[in-house]
């Protein structure tokens, strides 16, 4: 009985003081730890790390404004073992007990744990986002962009002005939770209320909704709110038909398969609920396509599928911006084109669906320059009449999701105003 408590009370201890010991050894000894002993597996599923200075705050004025306790107590977060392995096997173990009670009633999606904003489909083996509320809300002040766009599109008839509204889980009619929530704001509100900027005759709406999820999943990542390669295509097709320009050399595309890559996006990290979905993407014909900047995206290097490798984890987490670039590689690339179907150059106002997109759309022009006016952590002062001047351009795109265009007069107040 008494070894038998002395080897618990070594277990128990070993458990308190491990996260500690971790700790010291990698900050003091410099020791190469595999990453289940670190905090590398579980950054992306925690949203990162917060850096800490313990030393920085190790005085009386740090224990009396309990910054050196809060700093403690995120050294031990950052370095408990297999971090990671906790976090998904927890939600895992809630997601059983809801998918138990689940089969009870028979519904068609189902939070991933207790209390999650994302939900799981069994059905598509797929991951969506509970539906956006708020509606009314949002229809106004969507309805303030389309009335602003218009005023600047009048103001500058010798231009064309194209909003494309991507169809993101959270609005979309595909989403099966969707007709459970009381007011659901949808991809089809943010249309409708966007098409007040048509007063203007040189405004075009572009939006592909979907209402079924296996027509939605073929355009989009199972485990992201990102359209994949081929939700990009449709949307690029639909976008020439309203430019009256036939698509350019986009026809019999080939397929670029990732054999060895585990791809899992935003809703499986939010959702701890990895997925691992395989990915394969149309390879885009993007000749007399030159970008230049301190980070080119692989789609448009030859070896590309070679530079996109699992981490620690096994996983390739965020596959849509390494693949086509994040949306700040995106907004500092110079995008030119050696044989563009129109000599025009174009401004991009987007957030990260753009990403894919403003490669196809450079086919179409000499020059285009992205700027992040619709992402979500975008604002400040600039207007849209500054950002058209800044570029000398003759065509201005708008990408994003249907909530990007319920905010930006909010996050750029001055945005629709003239000179």
């Amino acid at each position: 009985m008494k070894a038998r408590n002395t080897v618990l009370s070594a277990i128990f201890c070993l458990f308190l003081v491990g996260p500690g010991a971790l700790y010291m050894a990698q900050t003091y000894l410099h020791l190469d730890l595999p990453s289940n002993f670190t905090a590398e597996d579980s950054k992306y599923l925690a949203g990162g790390f917060e850096e800490v200075n313990l030393s920085k705050h190790f005085s009386l004025k740090g224990f009396s404004s309990e910054k050196f306790q809060s700093n403690l107590n995120t050294t031990v977060e950052n370095n408990i073992p297999y971090r990671a392995s906790v976090l998904l096997q927890n939600a895992a173990l809630q997601r059983f007990a809801i998918a138990t009670s689940n089969a009870l009633f028979q519904f068609e999606a189902y939070p991933t744990f207790f209390g999650s904003e994302q939900i799981y489909l069994p059905s598509s083996d797929a991951l969506a986002k509970m539906p956006e509320r708020a509606r009314e809300a949002k229809i106004a002040s969507t309805k303030d962009f389309a009335t602003g766009l218009a005023t600047v599109a009048q103001a500058n008839s010798d231009k064309q002005f194209f909003v494309v509204v991507a169809d993101q889980s959270d609005t979309s009619l595909a989403n099966p939770a969707a007709k459970l929530v009381s007011q659901h704001y949808t991809t089809t509100d943010s249309v409708e209320a966007l098409a007040f900027a048509e007063k203007a005759p040189n405004v075009h709406l572009v939006s592909i909704r979907y209402d079924q999820p296996t027509d939605y999943y073929r355009h989009f990542y199972r485990s992201d709110h990102h359209w994949n390669g081929y939700g990009t295509l449709q949307a690029y097709e639909a976008l020439m038909d309203a430019a009256g320009l036939a698509s350019n050399r986009q026809n019999n595309i080939a397929t670029i398969e990732f054999p060895d890559i585990r791809a899992n996006g935003s809703y499986a990290r939010k959702g701890l609920m990895l997925l691992n979905e395989s990915v394969h993407e149309p390879q885009f014909d993007l000749t007399g396509i030159q970008a230049t900047g301190k980070k080119i995206p692989p789609i448009i290097k030859p070896e590309g599928p070679t530079l996109i490798h699992n981490d620690a984890m096994g996983s390739v987490f965020d596959f849509y911006s390494n693949w086509y670039g994040s949306s700040d590689v995106t907004a500092n690339l110079t995008v030119a084109n050696s044989e563009p179907l129109t000599d025009a150059k174009a401004l991009i106002a987007m957030d990260s669906f753009n990403d894919s997109l403003h490669w196809l759309i450079a086919q179409n022009h000499r020059a285009i320059q992205c700027v992040l006016d619709l992402k979500n952590d975008s604002e400040g002062p600039e207007t849209l009449q500054e950002r058209i001047d800044g570029a000398n351009a003759d065509t201005i795109y708008f990408v994003g999701n249907p909530l990007a265009y319920a905010r930006v007069t909010s996050t750029h107040p001055q945005y629709f105003e003239l000179s």
